[in-house]
């Protein structure tokens, strides 16, 4: 049976993680923050003090975290995961990452003797919970065939887009939509509402135009209800869209302008918030409030 390591346990790790112990398979978990873990620990799996620790003995070590310097902190250095994980062991990086990333993880990982795969997810907390979600896979078929029980248990589908770096490319360009999607309209609705169209009147005739991608009409549908708990960090978006304008080699005048709107809400306050809240810090108001 498929042993597994599950490092990162934050909103979206730790349903990911409970879904690999719902499908029998040994679990060892470790997070920054060991408080998180105790929820899964009261449901079988057994938590490490270190990623050294939690990797050792593991077919399948799986990475959830919030930016590359998390993923190097729990990889790299003589208590990182590389450091315990078993020759013949496969890495998986769930985490969003620039593909530049990946490729630096996956050589680290071939000089330990570990198979490195970037398969970082389509989807948020429901679908994680759910283990609907849809993985973005880079890495060699061999690997993610050996790292399958894993893979099966959080993911409907898995999408295998080419070798290391490949998931981490694919990702990136999708959360570039999404964030260049959602920013634009958050600046359409305030244009609006600063000439004197009030942002719910706008927003009510813009949603129902072929421009408008169905998720935006979720998201605004969200944030009128109060747009709590947060699905996506509005921070972690603004680390998406900087990821998107650096691999653009200075290239992307979109990436680089969702970023300053995504940064400039971040340090407003909002970076914990959901990042339909981006809507509200382009408004100054949450809609339909007045």
């Amino acid at each position: 049976m498929t042993k597994v390591a599950f490092l990162g346990l934050g909103a979206m790790g730790a349903p990911m993680a409970r879904r690999v112990l719902s499908a029998g398979l040994p679990l060892t978990v470790w997070n920054r923050t060991p408080e998180r873990a105790r929820p899964l620990a009261e449901a079988g799996a057994r938590v490490a003090a270190t990623p050294r620790e939690a990797a050792a003995g593991a077919d399948v070590v799986a990475t959830m975290l919030a930016d590359p310097a998390a993923v190097e902190a729990a990889a790299l250095g003589p208590d990182g995961l590389l450091a315990g994980a078993p020759r013949g062991a496969v890495w998986l990086d769930f985490s969003t990452v620039a593909p530049a990333d990946s490729l630096r993880f996956a050589a680290r990982a071939a000089e330990a003797g570990v198979s490195f795969c970037d398969v970082p997810v389509a989807g948020s907390v429901a679908p994680a919970t759910d283990g609907t979600l849809i993985v973005l896979a880079g890495g060699e078929p061999a690997d993610l065939e050996r790292a399958a029980p894993v893979l099966e248990a959080v993911a409907r589908h898995v999408e295998r887009f080419g070798p290391a770096g490949a998931g981490a490319a694919v990702k990136v360009a999708l959360n570039l939509l999404l964030g260049a999607s959602l920013a634009g309209f958050a600046e359409a609705l305030a244009l609006a509402d600063r000439h004197g169209v009030p942002a719910e009147r706008a927003a009510a005739f813009l949603l129902g135009t072929p421009l408008a991608a169905p998720y935006l009409r979720t998201k605004y549908d969200f944030l009128l209800a109060g747009g709590e708990p947060p699905q996506f960090a509005l921070g972690l978006a603004a680390k998406d869209m900087r990821l998107a304008a650096e691999s653009s080699d200075g290239g992307a005048p979109v990436a680089s302008g969702a970023y300053e709107a995504f940064r400039q809400a971040a340090a407003s306050g909002l970076a914990g918030a959901d990042f339909s809240h981006v809507v509200r810090f382009r408004l100054g108001r949450l809609p339909g409030r007045g």
